[in-house]
């Protein structure tokens, strides 16, 4: 995986998980809450690790994967585009601490192999990576959704447009059952 900025605590994640019933209620996802790393501090929030909680509708996600290079506090460091247990992604970091699994040069050798970090960086706009348009999208809908004080669900969406409602009916349900 590319190097991407280090994830921290209330680093939002998205969680395309929807639990069933009438109607179904998706999970949309929440700020990463703990118990994350108390000693170190990236941007003046505790790190984030795998094994680390995250706010969701449901039962609380989980970090599932991280760096396998960086170990934060004994755990691998969470970052952008990292998976959690319920199938989102970390979609939020701090810009300025970059977490990458390259191998890096020893003793004043050479650079480690592959991708440098400025190449990395320059595939991120903001908080959301190009190349994940999944994440990228679901990103860019919950912000417009916050920023509209509206409530979003996109599984509710979705359905509403394949039964052939009009734009208009299809987004008041979305944000509806949000």
């Amino acid at each position: 995986m590319p190097a991407t900025p280090a994830a921290r605590l209330t680093d939002m994640h998205v969680c395309p998980m929807v639990t069933p019933g009438t109607p179904p209620i998706p999970h949309v996802g929440g700020p990463i809450s703990g118990l994350c790393a108390p000693t170190v501090i990236i941007g003046g929030l505790p790190a984030a690790r795998v094994g680390d909680m995250a706010v969701c509708v449901g039962p609380p996600d989980t970090i599932a994967m991280g760096s396998a290079t960086v170990i934060t506090s004994g755990m691998p460091q969470a970052r952008i585009s990292d998976t959690c247990a319920h199938g989102g992604k970390i979609v939020a970091g701090c810009p300025t601490v970059i977490v990458g699994d390259a191998s890096g040069g020893g003793g004043g050798g050479g650079g480690g192999a592959g991708r440098t970090a400025s190449a990395d960086m320059s595939e991120w706009h903001g908080f959301a990576s190009i190349a994940s348009t999944e994440v990228s999208r679901m990103t860019q809908n919950l912000i417009a959704a916050a920023r509209h004080g509206t409530p979003f669900c996109e599984l509710c969406y979705r359905k509403a447009k394949a039964r052939g409602l009009s734009e208009d009916a299809a987004q008041g349900i979305g944000r509806r059952y949000g």
